[in-house]
């Protein structure tokens, strides 16, 4: 489904799959249950997904991977190829977490990046 304002339309390619889908998904319930408009029902349902991940359109996602038996964080611009990658490296992927949350949760608002081979 394509949103009807190009604005939110813009907004909502920057989603990753996940949130595209929670996205639909209020925007459809906001539309029917509520009888609201179409493009009132997408505007509500963008603001609701930014309110709940606040970084979802800074093009990053983090992973929260397996290594060496520790739970340990991955931030990528491309999820698919990255999963890929780990795959290769023998390092299991167990789920997309929101970034902000996993900084301010995990590193108290801090973390240092470094590559990985």
């Amino acid at each position: 489904m394509i949103p009807t304002s190009s604005v939110v339309a813009d907004l909502v390619e920057l989603l990753n799959s996940d949130l595209r889908e929670a996205f639909e998904e209020r925007s459809g319930i906001i539309e029917f249950d509520a009888n609201q408009p179409r493009d009132v029902a997408e505007c509500l349902a963008l603001l609701d997904v930014l309110r709940r991940h606040p970084g979802a359109l800074l093009g990053v996602t983090a992973l929260q991977v397996e290594l060496n038996r520790a739970t340990r964080y991955v931030l990528t611009t491309d999820a698919e190829f990255a999963k890929r990658h780990l795959a290769s490296l023998d390092v299991r992927v167990v789920r997309a977490v929101d970034a902000t949350q996993a900084i301010r949760g995990k590193f108290c608002g801090v973390a240092l990046l470094s590559r990985i081979s």
